[in-house]
């Protein structure tokens, strides 16, 4: 909502039922392994209870930034304050420093390559990097940063292309709500193939199935602008389709492909 000049509201309820599933799910399914949960400071200030009961519970807490911002946007000085702000409220929420980030709708382009050189300086693991091996083979992306950073381990995004390289498809988010199980199983394969860990990334609102995460079109019109009241009519493609098949399509993906636990363990086998 900040993009469009309105600040960013909680949904409590929303996201305490959302948690409560994911960590349900994980007792059912995982054999009790860990996930890792990106949060925002912004969550880590408002809902510290819920931080401090997803660690408690054994997950872990990542970092997603202050707010969910276009990092690519900003200046490298204003990236390292946001970056120290938010590991400093999860610390304050969890009691646990976390060492995992991954920028906002993976805001770190080829081009801002020097942003990692900030989160270097803050955590020990990062994914928020998508290759497109279309334009740049793996070898290209390799030799230079992130990859070549001493200090930071990368865990990328890999897509996969589809219909002639119309879709680049991610195995998460709305892809993976929208796609068919066959097409995600595809990317995860994809890159194991390449040498990737395959990651699933989801949101709150993925898991839910009754819109509980609608914005309001007041909150919209407090835009002023009417082009937002777009965005407003957009939520659908968030909130209101394949949010159903998400639980389903979790479960098929583990027949083959088994949970490992929270992405902090690939620093053991770095």
């Amino acid at each position: 909502m900040r993009n469009i000049g309105v600040e960013p509201r909680i949904n409590r309820e929303a996201l305490v039922l959302s948690y409560q599933l994911i960590n349900d799910f994980s007792k059912q399914k995982l054999n009790s392994k860990k996930i890792t949960f990106f949060v925002t400071a912004l969550l880590a200030k408002d809902m510290s209870d819920l931080l401090k009961q997803i660690a408690t519970d054994g997950h872990e807490v990542g970092c997603h930034y202050f707010y969910h911002d276009l990092m690519f946007k900003q200046s490298n000085l204003e990236i390292n304050r946001n970056l120290e702000l938010a590991k400093n409220a999860i610390f304050q929420a969890t009691d646990i420093e976390p060492v995992v980030f991954r920028a906002p709708t993976f805001s770190i382009p080829r081009e801002r390559r020097d942003i990692f050189s900030e989160v270097e300086k803050h955590f020990k693991l990062d994914s928020s990097y998508v290759l497109d091996l279309g334009k740049f083979t793996k070898e290209q992306y390799f030799q230079e940063s992130p990859f070549t950073l001493e200090h930071l381990i990368e865990i990328p995004i890999v897509p996969k292309s589809f219909f002639s390289s119309k879709l680049k498809m991610k195995s998460g988010g709305t892809y993976f709500r929208f796609f068919s199980k066959k097409m995600i199983e595809e990317v995860m394969l994809y890159n194991v193939e390449l040498g990737f860990a395959p990651l699933v990334y989801l949101h709150p609102y993925d898991y839910l199935q009754n819109r509980e995460f609608w914005v309001s079109i007041n909150d919209f019109i407090a835009a002023r602008k009417l082009k937002y009241l777009i965005k407003y009519f957009r939520q659908i493609q968030w909130v209101g389709i394949g949010n159903r098949s998400v639980f389903p399509k979790l479960n098929y993906l583990l027949e083959n492909f088994e949970h490992q636990g929270p992405m902090s363990l690939l620093l053991d086998e770095k």
